[in-house]
């Protein structure tokens, strides 16, 4: 037997591999399939000054820290997702993720510091555990939703730090609620935000992690 014989592979595992190719479609730039979710995204900015109304000191921090902010913090999140979507196609790995992570979480805190400058608003007297309930859950369980429809685009390009592909959407999630409740939440007391408002972004984070690691081992 020739040494090029010696180097073919079975005939039934070729038969094998033949008979398992399938045409795919190309996935297409993470920024694009990220658009997807650009109207959740909007709309959640939009629902949430719009069904519980704007926060009593609008006028007192102005047009441009409390919109532009939450737009800022919004397309934050977005790049976020792109990031998540761009990691998880194999060989595309991102060489920061770490540094991505934690400019997500310093855009909230950076807003909240400018916030508290232009209005120093606290929690009403004995009222800061049902502000920080509230404050924690909604935002949380409004981010769900973008959570998942993150990682069923991420999943689709099999990805192999799969934690980190849903940190990354969970921080996104995180971000992108956060932006639209930060126009109703009354309360610019650092204390409050960064206890109630930062803790709901992190769980977020810590959700999509959770469940980047969980649908990783069942699918291997």
């Amino acid at each position: 037997m020739s040494t090029s014989e010696r180097e073919l592979p079975p005939e039934r595992l070729r038969q094998a591999v033949v008979a398992d190719l399938a045409p795919v479609r190309p996935l297409r730039p993470p920024w694009i399939r990220s658009a997807l979710l650009l109207p959740l995204g909007l709309l959640l900015l939009a629902i949430q000054p719009l069904g519980l109304g704007v926060r009593s000191d609008a006028a007192a921090i102005g047009p441009l820290r409390l919109w532009a902010f939450s737009l800022v913090q919004c397309l934050g999140g977005f790049s976020l997702f792109v990031a998540a979507l761009r990691e998880a196609v194999p060989g595309r790995s991102l060489r920061r993720a770490g540094s991505l992570l934690a400019l997500g979480l310093l855009v909230v805190v950076a807003v909240t510091y400018f916030t508290w400058q232009a209005s120093e608003t606290t929690v009403p007297a004995g009222q800061a555990g049902f502000f920080w309930t509230v404050c924690f859950t909604a935002p949380f369980l409004l981010g769900l939703p973008v959570l998942a429809l993150a990682l069923l685009l991420a999943w689709r390009a099999y990805p192999l730090r799969a934690a980190l592909v849903g940190a990354l959407c969970g921080l996104g999630a995180g971000l992108v609620t956060d932006a639209g409740w930060r126009t109703f939440c009354h309360v610019s007391d650092p204390v409050h935000v960064l206890s109630a408002h930062f803790a709901a972004v992190l769980a977020l984070c810590a959700a999509g992690a959770a469940a980047g690691a969980v649908l990783d081992r069942r699918r291997r």
